[in-house]
């Protein structure tokens, strides 16, 4: 799994895994550990460290729980990575 979709109040919200490479695929500096960025429409929201043993429904929960901590996110166009 690399990558989790959620509708979350009329938006949809993707969760994508970045082993080694952001989502452009630019490679990472440093060999730094794999990420989910969360973007809207391509927008990044903000990322959260990965695990080998995320499962999908632990990666939602966690998306989830940080929109509804941070609602006003849903309608900027602000990036505001490392934000978790």
């Amino acid at each position: 799994m690399d990558q989790v979709t959620i509708n979350y109040q009329g938006k949809q919200v993707t969760a994508s895994l970045s082993e080694g490479q952001t989502t452009s695929g630019q490679v990472l500096p440093g060999g730094k550990a794999p990420e989910w960025y969360i973007t809207i429409a391509g927008t990044a929201l903000t990322k959260f460290p990965a695990t080998a043993t995320d499962t999908e429904e632990q990666v939602r929960e966690r998306v989830l729980r940080w929109l509804r901590d941070h609602p006003e996110m849903l309608d900027r166009d602000q990036i505001v990575l490392g934000g978790g």
